[in-house]
């Protein structure tokens, strides 16, 4: 019940200062009529109520065990290995055709080649011209982290190949806070070693020995015993870093009433098997995943699971489970669902990490900001979450060229193998029904056995079969090398129209490369960057223009577009490279008019130079051209008036110079001369002064040695004389 809106009822709305718009009982021109006593109230949910929730969403998805969009898929999966259609006949041909592994594996190339022919996968664009070079970080950072630690051409061909075969491709973009455990050992290492390998964070010793040997002192060189040791560490390595995981069909859950799979959608998950070593690896309680149940097994055997994986392996195993704890598989379903636990009124997006199905155990609840998983499609269906496959599209055709096909080899297996018609009683039956070459067939008179006509082949076979490989080339645009243009139409058709006729079947494939890149992998790259701005600490050296640079990701602060790169498939690579030389021939018409940084920049010619070198299949064009937004600019053009001006004003400064130098050598020249001559009789004067002062030295010696020689006779004579008087006392 609802009653009008008065003008009354509006001046007093108007006087008490509420909007009719910010009044929740004024809406839409009316005064809505308060809900009646006994409503369901808003309140927190209990334990018991979450889990109820759970269990509801998890039974009632879709793509789940036993859903048709599951057996849709199994059935590609089958059609794509060639397994038997169900209406084969006993002794009959039962060869099937391949149409739906021709259909996907001759388009993947093509996808692969417009997604990584070039080395940026991605590009960021800024809202604000002030943010452009944290954009240029960002995209050079995203494509390096995406391309070379990700392994990003794996997860972009699972990723495509399971859209093309089973409707819907899912990949999961998460930070992982992984720590794995890690031994390390050492031996031989002293006291003071043994405190420095332990004093470090997340060090654990599981094993310690100590031995005494004898070693040489350095400073005594005497044998001393000492005391080492062999230890053994359990370290717990971080390896915590942004993932990005394709997801099989069959573990991807979503509610049934969802259209879209974004940050609104009311449920979602991603149910899997993992190890209890696996969790506790990311951080649970080991004696708490170690009491939870086995989990359904109903996924175990899930009917696409085992098409999957039937052909490769001997599935499902019957081994049995490992009997150590850590190994141990459980199914664990990671659900994304938009609850009110706390009863605040709004459905907040919360992740549960939960087993089992009926009853559900929670192992974890938190409340997050996204939804994790991004989903492509190449066929999009309005208002619904799965698309349609190409395998869709040529399911039916495989099943009809597959029994045209047996047909005719059944005719071809009579033609050469004729039916025998037989007079009863007249032939050895066993001699007849054993073929073997130079056997005889016993017969008790001529006639009696005869071959039964059979009939040519029908004219219109063969049409049939090229007029369905033309209606499999026109659902799909996908075709083989000269497929559908035979010599009748080649004659009669000029070359633009069968160039349009290729042209319009390969638009197809780039539709498909540009639903891809609009949907899941703008999802993808946008989910990847803001993970990477909250979560990633890590910083990597990037190459960006030419030069390697150290980023941190905890710098994107910025509000960004995000843009995938999508190049052509190779049959557009020669027109590309066709239009992009007339471009390259215009701009260097325009830079010979004097249009160099006016109408043309270096910029403009740097771009059409990589993608001329992308079309022609080199994905690094920085290998062969710089980036002038990285590169210092060149000196300008001189001026001839002006460097003629500046070479005379050189020759007369030089002339000057010249004249100047002269008069300073000359100069130079005359002070040699007199200081030449002073230094003559300076050095004259010295070695006079030398000479007399040797000459002094010289006398006094002489002297001198006469003086000593004399004291020395005299000291002698003395001598002499004192020894022969004391020979006269003695006698």
């Amino acid at each position: 019940m609802a009653t009008e809106l008065t003008e009354q009822d509006l001046a007093m709305a108007i006087r008490s200062g509420v909007g009719v718009a910010s009044n929740p009982e004024f809406a839409d021109g009316v005064i809505a009529e308060r809900p009646r006593e006994g409503g369901q109230e808003i309140r927190a949910l209990s334990v018991d109520e979450v889990k109820g929730i759970l269990s509801r969403e998890i039974s009632d998805s879709i793509g789940g065990v036993g859903s048709e969009i599951a057996r849709e898929q199994q059935r590609a999966l089958d059609y794509y290995y060639g397994k038997k259609l169900g209406n084969e006949q006993r002794d009959r041909s039962q060869v099937v055709l391949m149409d739906v592994l021709e259909v996907v594996e001759w388009a993947m190339p093509s996808l692969m080649r417009m997604f990584t022919g070039s080395a940026k996968v991605v590009q960021f664009k800024p809202k604000r011209a002030e943010d452009q070079r944290k954009a240029d970080l960002a995209t050079a950072y995203v494509n390096h982290v995406f391309v070379h630690e990700m392994d990003g051409f794996q997860i972009l061909y699972d990723w495509f190949k399971t859209a093309l075969l089973e409707k819907n491709g899912i990949v999961k973009v998460y930070f992982d806070n992984r720590q794995i455990p890690m031994v390390e050992r050492y031996s031989g290492l002293t006291y003071e070693e043994v405190i420095m390998v332990l004093d470090r964070d997340g060090v654990e010793p599981t094993s310690l020995a100590e031995r005494t040997v004898l070693m040489q002192d350095v400073d005594t060189g005497l044998n001393e015993e000492v005391k080492l040791h062999d230890i053994e560490l359990q370290v717990m390595k971080d390896d915590r870093r942004i993932r990005v995981d394709a997801i099989p069909p069959e573990e991807f859950l979503i509610a049934r009433r969802s259209a879209k799979l974004n940050d609104d959608t009311p449920f979602s998950a991603h149910r899997k098997k993992v190890t209890i070593s696996e969790l506790v690896a990311q951080g649970y309680p080991a004696d708490l995943l170690a009491a939870l149940p086995q989990g359904d097994m109903g996924p175990e055997f899930d009917p696409n699971r085992s098409a999957r994986r039937s052909d490769d392996e001997n599935y499902p195993s019957d081994s049995g489970p490992r009997t150590d704890v850590a190994s141990r598989e459980i199914w664990t379903t990671e659900c994304y669902a938009r609850v009110d636990e706390d009863g605040d009124g709004y459905s907040e997006l919360r992740k549960f990490l939960v087993v089992g199905d009926s009853p559900v155990y929670i192992i974890d609840d938190e409340q997050i900001n996204h939804n994790p998983f991004c989903s492509i499609t190449p066929i999009p269906m309005p208002h619904k979450f799965y698309g349609q496959s190409l395998a869709d599209l040529v399911t039916d055709l495989q099943v009809i060229r597959s029994t045209i096909l047996r047909q005719m080899l059944d005719h071809l297996y009579l033609a050469n193998n004729p039916r025998m018609a037989i007079t009863e009683g007249m032939v050895e039956i066993d001699d007849l029904l054993t073929v073997r070459p130079g056997g005889l067939v016993r017969q008790r008179a001529p006639g009696s056995i005869e071959p039964m006509i059979t009939q040519d082949l029908p004219r219109d076979t063969f049409p049939v079969l090229q007029y369905l490989e033309q209606v499999r080339s026109n659902r799909t645009g996908v075709m083989a090398h000269g497929q559908d243009l035979d010599a009748g139409m080649l004659s009669n058709t000029t070359a633009a129209a069968v160039a349009s006729l290729e042209g319009a079947k390969q638009q197809k494939i780039e539709l498909i490369a540009r639903i891809f890149a609009s949907t899941g992998l703008k999802q993808l790259f946008g989910k990847m960057f803001e993970i990477m701005a909250t979560n990633d600490t890590k910083q990597r050296q990037v190459r960006l223009s030419g030069e390697w640079m150290e980023i941190d990701p905890s710098t994107f602060d910025f509000e960004f577009d995000v843009e995938v790169e999508v190049g052509l498939g190779a049959g557009k690579a020669g027109e590309q490279i066709q239009a992009l030389n007339g471009l390259m021939t215009i701009q260097g018409q325009m830079i010979e008019q004097g249009g160099m940084n006016y109408l043309v920049t270096p910029k403009n010619i740097y771009n059409a130079a990589t993608r001329m070198a992308e079309a022609m299949g080199y994905p690094n064009p920085d290998l062969f051209f710089q980036d002038p937004d990285g590169a210092e600019p060149p000196p300008p053009a001189p001026d001839p008036d002006m460097e003629k001006l500046k070479v005379e004003t050189m020759k007369a400064q030089s002339e000057a110079e010249l004249g100047a130098g002269e008069m300073q050598l000359k100069t130079l020249k005359e002070k040699n001369i007199v200081d030449h001559r002073a230094s003559e009789l300076a050095l004259k004067e010295k070695v006079d002064l030398a000479r007399l002062a040797s000459q002094e030295r010289i006398a006094r010696g002489a002297q001198s040695a006469q003086v000593q020689s004399a004291m020395a006779s005299l000291e002698v004579r003395e001598r002499n004389e004192a020894e022969k008087e004391a020979e006269k006392e003695e006698e």
